[in-house]
């Protein structure tokens, strides 16, 4: 009797470890009284058999990509950020910055990751080699809105694609918008721009410059009528808090009928600390009698790095070896002629009886 109740004690004991045991690894949950229980895995509230994530908590069963797998379980695009983020002014680069987080139970590599800008037509493409379990990647894109079009909506388009373990190629798609607008220069360009006859101005709309040098813009005036045209040059935006500007051959040109003359724009930036690197917008205005046209230009203002002088240098260094090879060869021939000098003159000494 005894040994009888010692078993049934350990039974019992045994059963309820089993079932604390079940307990602490799945939940059961029941829709009512007259319901069953049905089994919650990762006891996030969420049943199984609903669950798009069953084996990790995820009760908001969030699935940015809409591909039924939820987010815990998948590898999703986590963020897409602009900076600015709210608006960018007309020919302004602008960054774009997306974060991408896997959490598949395995790594993935060989990841292509495609910005597009229908509107803009642009395409930007990076690689992700390798993204590991639980891990994150932020890629940077840089773009450029267009140079004075009228303010709107652009569309960022952002597909990533990859191999998964069977073989199969998987997109995850992902977008967001950025508000393009036209500050002062651009709303002057475009308001009163003109065309100046059968005149053909070729601009360089954007060119680098180093704070304490000066970028030249070259502008090509083709004058494509039957008489000789003159062409007045005005720049409007650059201002003696950052910089400076000069023409050549001066503000006015005679271009003669079917042909073509360069006009040349040197814009220079002051080297002081409170010129901040940037992109400084201005305008050119070419008119020619009653008739002006005019162009939005860029001067990407750089801090002036130090010179590199490694090219220098090691010519320095090849001219010095050369030399001294050089003066090691002369030297040996010099010897080589004296002891061939001291040779003959010793046979020339020597007398024969």
């Amino acid at each position: 009797m005894k040994k009888a109740l010692v078993w049934g004690i350990i039974v019992l004991t045994l059963l309820a470890m089993a079932t604390t045991l079940a307990s602490a690894q799945a939940c059961m949950i029941s829709r009512g009284i007259p319901y069953k229980l049905f089994p919650d895995t990762d006891c996030d509230g969420i049943i199984d058999i609903e669950d798009n994530c069953p084996v990790i908590p995820n009760p908001m069963q969030r699935d940015a990509e809409r591909n039924g797998l939820g987010d815990s379980c998948d590898i999703y695009i986590e963020s897409i950020r602009t900076s600015p983020s709210d608006f960018v002014y007309n020919g302004r680069a602008f960054e774009t910055l997306v974060t991408i987080h896997n959490n598949r139970d395995y790594n993935i590599r060989n990841m292509k990751v495609r910005l597009i800008a229908p509107e803009l037509g642009i395409e930007s493409v990076q690689y992700i080699d390798n993204l590991e379990v639980c891990g994150s990647k932020t890629i940077e894109f840089f773009l450029r809105a267009p140079m004075c079009s009228p303010a709107l909506e652009q569309r960022l388009i952002v597909e990533i694609s990859f191999m998964n373990l069977w073989g199969d190629t998987e997109v995850i798609p992902g977008i967001t918008t950025i508000r393009i607008m036209p500050d002062q220069y651009c709303q002057m360009v475009m308001e009163n721009n003109q065309t100046i006859g059968d005149t053909i101005i070729d601009v360089m709309e954007i060119q680098d410059v180093y704070k304490g040098q000066e970028a030249v813009f070259p502008i090509r005036i083709s004058n494509r009528e039957e008489s000789d045209k003159e062409y007045i040059f005005t720049v409007t935006g650059i201002d003696s808090s950052w910089g400076y500007y000069r023409l050549e051959p001066g503000s006015l040109i005679i271009v003669p009928d079917q042909t073509e003359r360069i006009m040349d724009l040197y814009v220079g930036a002051y080297n002081g600390m409170d010129v901040r690197p940037g992109e400084r917008v201005f305008v050119v205005s070419v008119q020619s009698g009653e008739e002006v046209q005019r162009f939005l230009l860029i001067a990407n203002v750089k801090e002036s790095g130090a010179p590199d002088n490694s090219f220098y240098l090691w010519f320095s260094v090849k001219n010095i070896i050369i030399g001294i090879l050089i003066a090691l060869i002369v030297i040996a021939i010099i010897i080589a002629i004296a002891k061939y000098t001291a040779s003959v003159k010793q046979e020339s000494d020597v007398q024969y009886y």
